[in-house]
């Protein structure tokens, strides 16, 4: 499903423009940074939880899942961000992959009942320009696949799923708090794609250990609207995704 415009990515463009213009003009000094490439790796959690409607069967279903609900259902939750860069320029991938498993049953007395698996890719890759040292723009894609594996006794298997990508534009932000503590925010939009809209964020404040090494602790958000398909094969995932974040990170090289 071909993407349309919406208030949402011009309200997005306009914003980076203006943020990125205001600071040209104001006379931003360039990032003075070595011409050696640096690397950052950081493992992290994302303790997220889901609010919105799904579809089942072409029908709307509420999704409202806390971290808590999710934990207890989790198989496997592997996090893990990448940044690349070189002078002012910096290349990031942020792959996601959480693996659900549960058991259902059916009414009381009867054989229905089975086994249900939930595969989640979420990755990001985007190309950015740092302006000095707490503040970029970046642009690039986020792709988003989901599968549901359903096992029901007796009976064949059933997959059902989709998978899209997204275009996105964003920023980041951020400043030094004290000698040993900094704050970073990123956001972006999509703004073509497939979806029909989808909007990020997060905010973390860093506990730096030296010069290459800092905890993160914050909180990230995605809200993402997406449909396709008609009648009982219909997939749709409108879904608010949020929660805290903890990771660590380690720089090389610079």
């Amino acid at each position: 499903m071909a993407r349309t415009p919406t208030k949402q990515s011009g309200l997005a463009v306009a914003t980076i423009i203006l943020i990125v213009s205001t600071s040209l003009r104001s006379g931003t000094a360039a990032a003075q940074e070595s011409d050696e490439w640096k690397f950052r790796i950081t493992p992290y959690l994302w303790m997220l939880s889901l609010e919105g409607t799904t579809a089942a069967l072409g029908q709307d279903v509420d999704v409202d899942a806390s971290f808590s609900d999710i934990f207890d259902v989790l198989n496997i939750a592997l996090f893990i961000n990448m940044e690349l860069s070189k002078g002012n320029f910096f290349v990031f991938f942020d792959p996601m992959y959480t693996q659900l498993e549960a058991d259902f049953a059916g009414p009381e007395g009867s054989t229905v009942g089975g086994k249900m698996e939930v595969d989640i890719v979420i990755a990001d890759l985007a190309f950015g320009y740092s302006f000095d040292q707490y503040f970029g723009v970046y642009a690039g894609a986020r792709y988003y696949d989901q599968d549901y594996t359903v096992t029901p006794n007796l009976l064949p298997q059933i997959s059902l799923g989709d998978d899209w990508t997204d275009f996105i534009i964003g920023l980041r932000a951020g400043g030094d708090v004290s000698e040993n503590w900094s704050l970073l925010y990123k956001m972006d939009f999509a703004v073509a794609g497939d979806s029909e809209s989808a909007f990020y964020m997060q905010t973390a404040l860093m506990r730096h250990f030296g010069d290459n090494m800092h905890l993160d602790v914050g909180w990230r958000y995605y809200d993402v609207d997406y449909e396709s398909g008609a009648g009982p094969t219909r997939f749709k995932w409108d879904v608010a995704h949020s929660g805290p974040v903890v990771g660590f990170s380690w720089e090389f090289g610079g």
